[in-house]
């Protein structure tokens, strides 16, 4: 090869290569639906680079059927950010002056169907750099629900439950005592995934509030629940009372029950004298029956 023609080729691929793209190639983004993400992409520009500067965002199409729709552009000193329906209005460029070196981008309100690879393209002729960026879109944890199971008392098994019925997997989950003295018990044992806090011997100091605190790699919820541990004697007196409040409200519906039954067939008894036809006066047909006697012998 003649060696004016490779120095030319060489001077031409460094040339090619003055624009420099600082950001992270395939950095990888996981963002929570509802959130916003930034993708970055910063550069670095040459003396040599002359041209205007172009930067051109595009989104990569599925398995490469089709061109790469194009997000946002940047060039001739205007943003165009129109191209691409799925993400109008939630796209913009951080700077407003992207010739300043960074053409990163802010996508809002992001949603599952935005997880994707994003490609930034530099140019400044004779410049071009690309780099490209991975986003995922995952549902943060939702609220958990936080509750008990076992026997509260002195000496029983407890068990705290912690769950989010909602949220990308894998959710971790993490039990704190949010009460002095802040420590959990010395018997306690953490499920972080199932989210259960078993306390094996509860004992009546192990009584407080409790935290839990749901994660995954998009965000977190938590929780509250006040527990307490309750001696024996008292769930027996406790017992005792609510069976003692049954028996008391049996005794009265029962008492209103034979009250409103008695009052009803009191009802039915007047309805029926008041509707029954008065019998015949027995001493005034007797009296006839004489009379018609006594005017037979006189004849």
């Amino acid at each position: 090869m003649d060696k004016r023609i490779f120095t030319v080729l060489l001077i031409l691929l460094v040339k090619c290569r003055s624009v420099m793209i600082n950001s992270t190639d395939k950095k990888l983004e996981e963002k929570a639906v509802g959130g916003s993400a930034i993708l970055e992409c910063h550069f670095t520009l040459a003396p040599d680079d002359i041209g205007p500067l172009e930067v051109e965002w595009t989104r990569l199409s599925n398995a490469g059927l089709q061109e790469d729709p194009v997000i946002i552009v940047f060039t001739a000193g205007q943003i165009y950010d129109n191209y691409y329906v799925p993400l109008k209005d939630r796209v913009h460029f951080i700077s407003m002056d992207p010739r300043k070196g960074d053409a990163s981008v802010k996508l809002l309100r992001l949603t599952p169907s935005d997880s994707g690879t994003y490609k930034c393209q530099v140019k400044k002729v004779p410049g071009i750099q690309k780099i490209a960026v991975i986003l995922r879109v995952m549902h943060a944890p939702s609220k958990p629900s936080c509750h008990t199971k076992g026997t509260a008392e002195v000496g029983g098994n407890v068990v705290l439950h912690c769950n989010a019925l909602e949220g990308a997997i894998p959710i971790d989950y993490n039990w704190q005592r949010a009460t002095g003295p802040y420590t959990l018990p010395s018997s306690a044992r953490l499920d972080v995934v199932a989210g259960r806090l078993h306390i094996p011997g509860a004992k009546e100091s192990d009584s407080g509030t409790y935290h839990c605190i749901a994660r995954n790699r998009v965000g977190i919820e938590e929780c509250f629940l006040e527990l307490r541990i309750i001696p024996p004697s008292m769930v027996g007196m406790i017992s005792g009372a609510v069976v003692s409040i049954f028996l008391v409200l049996a005794v009265v519906i029962f008492i209103v029950y034979r009250c409103c039954k008695c009052k009803k067939d009191m009802v039915e008894a007047n309805d029926i004298r008041e509707d029954a036809s008065p019998p015949k006066h027995r001493k005034l047909a007797m009296t006839g029956n004489v009379n018609v006697t006594q005017n037979t012998t006189d004849l």
